[in-house]
């Protein structure tokens, strides 16, 4: 049983991990160790379905392979490894969770040590014999991970977001909400193009003194952000890695300093990320409802417009690179098939590989438009119009 004095020595120690860099801007991680902390404490034995239906809601009976859990787990074990390689190298209280297991444990520095890397005992072997096998052995090892490094190599895109312990940042768009008093007294929701963030409700409110308005303390989503942040945990998860999920409206500089960002939703709804958003573009802006492109000998607009049995709109899928070594990739349509289709088409793998021959070598980062047609998610069309590569 942990007494107080333990129990009080565990929450110092959980403290500072949770506030040093490599967790404070990482809230899965933080929240994770703080979940097996707590579970450790009580002497509950959890495993990884315990885990994903309590602290994520995962509902297993839909599919039971579900590695959310697995990924998570594997990032921590990364993230406190590292943690007390450097500033925790002088704790006196470690937390371990051993591979392949969820159950958390407070170890003291010898046993620590002693668990990841337990010494046997030793057996003589002529020097000649070890010459002979360790240089066997060191062909194989090398001949292994040249194959496996070539055969896993994540496609350019996606190598900063899938690194080992990488933190990356999943940006959704939302519309602002406003909350207005009308004459029948009554209040009602309403949404206003010209308001998405704090100083933009303050320009509106003195722009129109004659109406009674507050903010709400929430705000919108269309019906892309559900799909694309179904399909792109499930691609992170696929390539062992995971993101951080934050809404556009309270996206801070911080946030874009230590992260590699990902925005998916409308150019419309963008504070903050308007200043990235095709920030290193020549050739490219915004317009009206779609886009404008001018190469100086060259200009087009492509802007949404509707046909007989089909709407035909633009998606804007940009790779850029961000001032801290971090990156960021946009997918963004004034309309929601469009963020939709090219989410799906860069985590095609097979696709990918064919977008790659567009680019020149040694590049990497672009500005690639999409036409985007069809009504429904099982029926659209995405064709690359235009390509402009960023040097």
């Amino acid at each position: 049983m942990i007494n107080k004095n333990e129990e009080k020595s565990i929450e110092e120690a959980l403290n500072r991990i949770c506030s040093h860099k490599l967790f404070v801007n990482s809230p899965t991680n933080s929240s994770l160790l703080k979940y097996l902390v707590e579970k450790a404490i009580a002497k509950e034995e959890i495993n990884e379905i315990t885990i994903g239906s309590e602290l994520y809601g995962i509902d297993y009976s839909e599919n039971k392979s579900n590695s959310t859990v697995r990924s998570y787990m594997y990032k921590l074990r990364n993230k406190l490894a590292d943690y007390y390689a450097d500033a925790g190298a002088k704790e006196s209280l470690l937390f371990e969770i051993s591979k392949g297991q969820c159950n958390l444990s407070f170890l003291s520095p010898t046993e620590y040590h002693k668990s990841r890397g337990e010494k046997g005992n030793t057996v003589t072997i002529p020097i000649k014999y070890i010459k002979v096998v360790s240089g066997v052995l060191l062909l194989t090892i090398l001949s292994f991970f040249l194959v496996k490094t070539i055969a896993d190599k994540p496609n350019f895109v996606w190598a900063s977001y899938f690194e080992a312990n990488s933190d990356n940042l999943l940006v959704v768009s939302d519309q602002f909400v406003v909350g207005e008093t009308f004459p029948d007294g009554k209040e009602r929701a309403v949404l206003y193009h010209e308001v998405n963030n704090n100083n933009d409700f303050i320009k509106y409110s003195q722009q129109h003194p004659e109406k009674s308005i507050q903010l709400t303390d929430y705000t919108l989503m269309s019906k892309m952000a559900p799909y694309t942040v179904n399909a792109l945990s499930k691609w992170f998860t696929e390539n062992d890695s995971s993101f951080d999920l934050k809404l556009e409206s309270k996206l801070s500089y911080d946030d874009a300093r230590n992260h590699n960002i990902l925005f998916v939703g409308q150019y419309k709804t963008m504070n903050l990320s308007k200043s990235l958003f095709l920030k290193d573009s020549k050739v490219f802006a915004t317009f009206n409802d779609g886009f404008k492109y001018n190469n100086g000998s060259v200009a087009k607009v492509y802007n949404t417009r509707f046909g007989e049995n089909q709407k035909v709109e633009y998606a804007m899928v940009s790779f850029n690179p961000l001032s801290n070594g971090k990156n960021a990739l946009y997918f963004v349509s004034n309309n929601d098939i469009g963020v939709m289709a090219t989410v799906r088409k860069f985590t095609d793998e097979k696709w990918l590989k064919e977008f790659a021959k567009q680019l020149p070598d040694e590049s990497i980062h672009f500005n690639a438009l999409f036409e985007v047609s069809g009504l429904q998610r099982t029926d659209v069309s995405c064709e690359l119009v235009e390509l402009e590569v960023l040097k």
